[in-house]
């Protein structure tokens, strides 16, 4: 899929005014010329504008949307639908989500839309953009309303057997939590708010209070729209918040149809965005990419249009790692926005000239003609990364982020290899990787522990480095005692360590906010890696946060050892060196290999492997800081389908 957003200054005025086919036919027809499969559009803002205090949408409003509808269908253009954004209306109520009356009045909203258009076989439904769960937008916060206090108490009540349980979970006194327990306050996620007397042990609960909360809605909404006899796909559209410190697709991913995410602010972390938020078993697609403006300090942009499409191109090409495509942000410029990194973006210019990423969506297009019938049944890959959600709902999240997006690149850029992510609470779907590695975890829950050990007791191989002792409220475990391992955890406090892989001592050096945080294993055999049977697999343990370390290079020769003591190598031969700044990413498919290259270096690359699958070579010129696709057939045993060379 290659689309884009039509969600123009002028659409969003004339749902509140009338429709003017005429205009939505006019850019229909432009976009359908260049090739583009797929229009993303919706309400952003004033709802009161389309439905009444009970939240039953206008007559004019289901008409204008019919309008909408039927130009989209005249130009052979499916169309997403976005409901809300940010926060969905309360509709007069309390709570955004956890209000009865605010929901009651939301599930009638989108009741009434889709039971007007049920049976529309090109629509699907987007529950909501870039979703966060309360006033307080794009951080995990509480709203702090008596709603929520209530509904936060009677989840710590199903939660927790008792209040005495609740009280060690959070390491406080009983008298602490007798009575109404309060949310969390702002000093509690703050890093250090144990050295003010407020610990925050009680964040890691609030984090999975508003996971479960916000599920209950999708749940709740996703019946609504099926009530109507609707069987149209249904997705939320988070963005990469989502894959951070907000409301997650790990926790909604499984009662939607298929999971996005928009790449936005994370440019150096475009595979890292594109693997986390795949879930398993369902289908991906980036629902929102494009270029936010970038300026110097006296206001010029930073980057030239031609340096823009250029990172659009990488954005899109990543987008089919494990993903369906990608839909841009936005078609035309929206020349009404107030903020200058954002009145910029559109391939469309106010005066109706293209700028460069126009081209990059046609070409871009014209590829996914011929990608569509071959995007089949992708091989699983053979390593698995693991994330701790219970250090990345803590205070140490940035920590986990750190590690998880130092273990994709060492992996994918520098070691050559595929992989797929797995967060915490999904681990028994885990499935039968080769390898399962799960980076600078310092913390994990006991049921997924348990899993784990599982895995690899029946074949499995894992990967933990650095210590795993504590639960997600930081208490101690005995991980390390149970599997007969002599080592003893404590702070890491120096800057430089180093790990014996075979005859080779690499270094290791951690700054100093690492060295106030982090902790190590000290074996006591002296030994800086450990390997030792479980069952009928095998546990190789770091005795240090390797990912942590400065640098990609220490985490690439620790998972190039390990896989290489596994048998585990990449699905391609190099016939020439080539930079860690080239990512060159195999998907294997069902009667294909699609090659995925993007490029974060300044120089020019010349790229040249030999696929093992197929025995296919390429050899070609990839430009600095661009992007390549090529879809080599098996049968053929050759290049079937190209982009970028």
């Amino acid at each position: 899929m290659v689309g884009t957003t039509y969600m123009s200054s002028e659409v969003q005025r004339l749902y509140f005014e009338h429709p003017n086919v005429y205009i939505w036919d006019r850019d229909f027809a432009q976009i359908r010329v260049a090739g583009l499969n797929m229009i993303r559009t919706g309400w952003w803002t004033g709802w009161d504008k389309f439905c009444d205090e009970n939240g039953q949408p206008y007559e004019r409003t289901l008409r204008t949307l019919e309008a909408y509808l039927l130009s989209a269908r005249k130009n052979g253009l499916p169309v997403q639908f976005n409901f809300f954004a940010f926060v969905p209306d309360a509709l007069g109520g309390v709570n955004f989500y956890l209000d009865p009356e605010a929901v009651r009045k939301q599930a009638a909203l989108i009741t009434a839309v889709v039971g007007r258009f049920h049976d529309v076989p090109y629509l699907a439904w987007d529950l909501i953009n870039e979703p966060s769960f309360s006033q307080h937008l794009w951080t995990m916060r509480p709203n702090g309303d008596p709603v929520e206090v209530d509904v936060w108490n009677q989840w710590l009540s199903r939660r927790y057997p008792d209040r005495a349980s609740l009280a060690a979970a959070w390491n406080l006194p009983s008298k602490a939590v007798q009575g109404t327990v309060s949310l969390p306050e702002v000093v509690e996620f703050e890093p250090r708010g144990m050295y003010v007397g407020r610990n925050s042990l009680k964040v890691y609960d609030y984090f999975l209070f508003a996971q479960d909360s916000f599920a209950d809605w999708v749940r709740t909404m996703c019946k609504a729209i099926r009530s109507t006899g609707s069987q149209q796909l249904i997705t939320v559209g988070q963005d990469e918040g989502g894959l951070l410190d907000r409301l997650s697709p790990a926790y909604w991913g499984q009662l939607v149809d298929f999971t996005t995410n928009h790449s936005w602010w994370q440019n150096d972390h475009l595979l890292w965005d594109s693997l986390l938020a795949k879930q398993p078993g369902l289908a991906m697609l980036i629902q929102e990419t494009g270029l936010q403006r970038e300026l110097n300090l006296d206001e010029v942009a930073r980057r030239n249009p031609e340096s823009e499409a250029a990172l659009l191109e990488r954005k899109v090409a990543t987008s089919f790692v494990q993903g369906s495509g990608a839909i841009e942000w936005l078609w035309h410029t929206n020349s009404y926005m107030t903020e200058s990194n954002e009145t910029p973006i559109g391939a469309i210019r106010t005066d109706g000239t293209e700028k460069p990423e126009a081209e990059v969506m046609r070409d871009y297009a014209g590829l996914a003609k011929f990608l569509s019938e071959h995007l089949r049944n992708p091989q699983q890959p053979s390593i698995a990364m693991i994330t701790s959600q219970a250090a990345q709902f803590s205070v140490m999240a940035d920590f986990q982020i750190e590690a998880q997006r130092k273990a994709v690149r060492a992996l994918a850029y520098y070691d050559r290899f595929t992989l797929y992510a797995i967060a915490e609470n999904q681990v028994e779907k885990l499935g039968s990787p080769t390898l399962a590695i799960l980076p600078s975890p310092q913390g994990l829950t006991e049921t997924a522990w348990r899993s784990l050990l599982k895995y690899v007791k029946e074949g499995g191989n894992m990967l933990v480095t650095g210590p795993v002792d504590r639960d997600e409220h930081w208490h101690n475990t005995a991980r390390m005692a149970e599997l007969k391992l002599d080592a003893e955890t404590e702070p890491l406090t120096y800057h430089n360590a180093a790990i014996q892989l075979g005859d080779r001592l690499v270094p290791l050096s951690f700054d100093q906010q690492k060295q106030s945080w982090l902790q190590s294993l000290r074996f006591n055999d002296g030994a800086s890696l450990k390997e030792i049977s479980y069952g009928n697999g095998r546990i190789f343990w770091a005795a240090y946060p390797v990912e942590l370390a400065e640098g990609a290079q220490a985490a690439a020769e620790l998972y190039a050892y390990v896989a290489g003591r596994l048998g585990v190598a990449p699905m391609f031969d190099l016939q020439s060196s080539l930079s860690p700044g080239v990512m060159v990413y195999p998907v294997a498919l069902e009667d294909s290999v699609l090659y995925i290259m993007t490029s974060e270096s300044a120089d020019d690359a010349k790229v040249d492997l030999r696929d093992k699958l197929t025995g296919v070579r390429l050899t070609f010129q990839l430009a600095g800081q661009h992007a390549a696709v090529a879809l080599i057939g098996r049968q053929k045993k050759g290049v079937v389908a190209k982009y970028g060379f």
